[in-house]
């Protein structure tokens, strides 16, 4: 695989996840999200909270978070050569089914959770979206 592999479109699908999350968890679905976690912050937004207990800031969460992204694109290339998928369209399809099982797993796991639906509608849609972009950018972008 190594020499189908285009590493620009791996690391352009990552980045493309990341802007998908600051989206979805920060501009469109945010205070969703918060709520459906159990998240609050005070009077200017600067500290959140859970459970009353102020969540540590961190850079943590981002680096892990780039690091799954990357390996999901390189996964996603994988999968998409192995079903010769290997176009705009094939990675949109696969992308799609591997995004509606991480859906079905958040629904699930959410339920089990007595969590709200609306939790799973925001990461469970995330997932969804996030895959059929990737499998878009590293379907789309063979390397030649």
């Amino acid at each position: 695989m190594q020499n189908k592999t285009n590493w620009l479109a791996i690391v352009a699908a990552a980045v493309a996840g990341i802007a998908l999350g600051f989206l979805v968890y920060g501009l469109l679905f945010g205070d969703v999200w918060m709520a459906g976690n159990g998240i609050t912050t005070n009077a200017d937004q600067t500290i959140m909270y859970k459970d009353g207990k102020e969540i540590p800031v961190s850079p943590l969460p981002m680096i892990i978070n780039a690091v799954a992204l990357l390996i999901y694109a390189y996964l996603m290339n994988w999968l998409i050569i192995k079903t010769g998928e290997t176009t705009l369209a094939g990675g949109v399809r696969v992308g799609a089914v591997v995004g509606t099982i991480g859906l079905l797993l958040h629904y699930v796991a959410n339920r089990f959770a007595a969590n709200p639906t609306s939790l799973s509608l925001v990461d469970g849609g995330y997932t969804l979206v996030l895959f059929v972009v990737i499998g878009a950018i590293v379907g789309g972008w063979r390397k030649k």
